[in-house]
């Protein structure tokens, strides 16, 4: 071996050689994360579309260091053009399953684009988005099917839908907390749906390739999401095992000011933030089997909402929001009156933390997670 070759190249080919055989003698995917592991990373999104000081229209998303516990991380960036397309540039870093303290920088790229159709639809593999395997034993994969983003996405158009939802039937979502069953109601809820889409495998080898389907529903009123009791279903095999993990749970978002300290020691503030409440594999409760009066009440929109029992398979923690709005564009609200279209640029932090999950699991929905990163963060 040449002898000047540099420390970090020997860490890197340590770690993509080590990688296959230790995914196949010891089945790594299956693994559970170590407790404690964190979920951190800092993104920057430039809102250009409601800014009247930018005239390109691109809404840029500069991912940070988001660290997905000792398993990989991602920097780059993602460009959308709002009702269009979505192009990605994010550079995946990979821990060496046998010591998880080397890290080998750039391993991987999740690239392409994912054109937006009339209908909100998101294609990725019509825009050939994929993960290059870009040292080591190089190889690529492709993402495929479908993503319907949200119906409505900009709130001076709500107004129909809300009105549209006074006249639908009620949807509703349960959950058991401390032994009871919790219902809330939601009036016509906005789906992001999965539907058919394939994750590729990677950037380890035994991340295999998922098949995702399910909805991930926004509430408009309270401005949740929620599963319901079909989930958010992966589907996948590792070695001759065919495996289906289901997501249930909520992500509610908290509107209030606060700081909190991020994960390089810094005191942040932050306007908002989303609380994950996401379970794993939990048992199925049918809202039937509830009782229910037919209308929310505050007790039990908290208790379901709530930050009880995290000790069960799932993710949990928040994403913090520092929004501002800086050179807006406006619309008249219902009033009448001029305001906003939405924040113009937003600093988002991780803060979560798996629990008694593999890493196939963590693995999945942290290549799942970049797919909405356009539709989750529309105001």
């Amino acid at each position: 071996m040449n002898q000047r070759m540099t420390a970090s190249a020997l860490t890197v080919a340590a770690i993509l050689a080590a990688t296959p055989a230790l995914a196949q003698s010891t089945n790594r995917g299956l693994q559970t994360v170590a407790d404690g592991a964190k979920v951190t990373g800092h993104m920057t999104i430039d809102f250009n579309s409601r800014s009247v000081r930018n005239t390109n229209g691109l809404d840029v998303y500069t991912i940070e260091n988001l660290t997905v516990a000792d398993l990989m991380a991602y920097s780059g960036s993602a460009q959308r053009k709002p009702e269009d397309t979505i192009t990605y540039s994010l550079r995946m870093d990979v821990n060496n399953p046998q010591n998880p303290s080397q890290v080998a920088k750039e391993v991987a790229i999740l690239r392409g684009e994912t054109p937006i159709d009339e209908g909100g639809r998101y294609q990725p593999e019509a825009g050939n988005l994929r993960l290059d395997i870009v040292k080591g034993q190089q190889s690529s994969g492709k993402f495929g099917g479908i993503i319907q983003g949200r119906e409505v996405t900009r709130w001076w158009e709500l107004g129909e839908q809300i009105s549209r939802a006074s006249k639908a039937a009620d949807k509703l979502y349960s959950r058991t907390v401390n032994g009871k069953v919790v219902t809330i109601q939601v009036k016509n809820p906005d789906p992001l749906s999965f539907q058919g889409l394939t994750l590729a495998a990677g950037p380890l080898s035994f991340l295999p390739q998922a098949r995702v389907s399910g909805n991930l529903d926004y509430d408009y009123e309270l401005g949740n999401w929620l599963t319901d009791n079909n989930g958010i279903s992966f589907q996948y095999a590792i070695g001759n095992q065919a495996y289906t993990d289901k997501v249930t749970g909520s992500i509610r978002y908290v509107e209030e000011e606060g700081s909190f300290t991020d994960a390089k020691g810094q005191s942040r503030t932050y306007t908002g933030y989303y609380d994950y409440n996401l379970r794993f594999n939990e048992p199925v409760v049918k809202p039937a089997e509830a009782f229910f009066g037919g209308e929310n009440n505050d007790a039990d929109v908290d208790a379901f909402f709530g930050t009880v029992e995290q000790n069960q398979a799932g993710l949990y923690g928040r994403i913090y929001y520092a929004d501002s709005e800086d050179g807006c564009k406006r619309e008249k609200d219902e009033s009448g009156q001029m305001k906003c279209v939405g924040p113009t640029k937003s600093e988002v932090y991780w803060d979560l933390k798996p629990v008694k999950l593999t890493y196939s699991q963590l693995g999945n929905w942290f290549k799942l997670e970049p797919l909405m990163i356009g539709p989750f963060n529309d105001e």
